[in-house]
């Protein structure tokens, strides 16, 4: 039952928001089929807006599809400055991620941007729809959960393979994965009831990881960034993975270990209804393989050699550095607590 709340509470969220912003889905289903038809050259009476959804960080998105065709796009309008520059910004990765000759299987699961600009002084993007059904409700299934996980491993190494390269860890380069995040921690442990208990915390861990991985030669590659099964398209019954979707987190020369971390311990969260702070906590103390339901070789090899402890709290920083300041997260004090608090009083 607490794993059916928890995974219900992301969807109640979107019909909450989408409640609240009803001018906004509005405005957005009538200009869609105007956009559709200009990016693909044809009349906007050829197209409808079948759904408009508002989502958690603030992106009208519609569904437009064709009335004889049977062709459908998605019509993606931000609502915010940080909205606009995300999607802004997933365009140019698409973009890169599509032109790469090394990715022809990758390509297939990709959204294509077809068309950007403004519309009445607001940003658009307009994408090609991908087949498949959102693979959240699957993580309920173990059958399916399975079957999506493993599909969904072997398409994002696909990418990690394909732009990898040797790096060696010197400090600069740990500290653009360490410092930026831990900063934001001690701001946030300054003005917490325990903050000499979490500031020490903080510098401790920062003398933790330098010390762990400075000298280290890694993999680096791109990675997702968020790479979790609210990102994913699949098909059912058989859970292969037919898109992957929301690359605005993407970034080159970065450790595989946060996709495949990411993708495992949200699957963890949505069956069972832990937060990633509580998982990661029990990963620390009882191992990657146990908490995850993962065999020991396989976890070893998300690392490239790199100690789990380390690893962990490497993950984990990335994620709330991402999240920390996001609309919903920020200002929510479950989600500080399972997340943040949780994570520093047990390291």
């Amino acid at each position: 039952m607490r794993a059916a709340v928890e995974w219900a509470q992301p969807v109640l969220r979107d019909r909450l928001a989408c409640w609240l912003h009803r001018p906004e889905r509005s405005w957005t289903a009538a200009v869609a089929p105007r956009l559709v038809a200009g990016a693909t050259a044809t009349d906007d009476t050829e197209w409808r807006t079948e759904t408009v959804t508002f989502t958690g960080t603030s992106v009208a998105v519609a569904t437009v599809r064709g009335h004889g065709t049977g062709g459908r796009y998605m019509v993606k309008v931000p609502w915010t400055a940080r909205a606009a520059d995300g999607l802004r910004r997933q365009a140019g990765v698409l973009d890169q991620l599509r032109t790469n000759p090394g990715l022809p299987g990758l390509r297939l699961l990709l959204p294509h941007c077809v068309a950007q600009g403004e519309v009445e002084g607001r940003y658009y993007c307009v994408e090609t729809a991908l087949r498949g059904a959102p693979a959240n409700g699957m993580m309920l299934r173990r059958t399916r959960r399975a079957a999506l996980l493993a599909s969904a491993g072997r398409a994002i190494r696909d990418l990690h393979h394909a732009t990898r390269e040797r790096t060696l860890l010197d400090r600069t380069a740990v500290a653009q994965w360490v410092d930026d995040p831990l900063r934001r921690l001690a701001e946030f442990a300054a003005t917490h009831p325990r903050r000499g208990r979490l500031v020490d915390t903080v510098h401790r861990l920062r003398e933790e990881l330098v010390v762990a991985l400075v000298g280290r030669t890694v993999h680096t590659c791109w990675i997702h960034g968020d790479f979790w099964p609210g990102n994913l398209l699949a098909s059912t019954p058989d859970g292969q993975v037919t898109g992957i979707v929301d690359w605005d987190q993407a970034a080159p020369r970065q450790l595989p270990l946060h996709d495949l971390l990411h993708l495992h311990v949200l699957a963890r969260r949505l069956a069972r209804g832990d937060e990633l702070g509580e998982i990661v906590v029990q990963a620390l103390r009882c191992g990657i393989d146990r908490t995850l339901d993962v065999p020991a070789d396989e976890a070893a090899g998300w690392l490239d050699g790199i100690p789990p402890r380390p690893a962990l709290l490497l993950y984990w920083l990335r994620h709330i550095l991402l999240f920390i300041d996001s609309e919903g997260d920020h200002d929510d004090p479950r989600w500080i607590r399972g997340n943040v608090e949780r994570v520093l009083v047990n390291v």
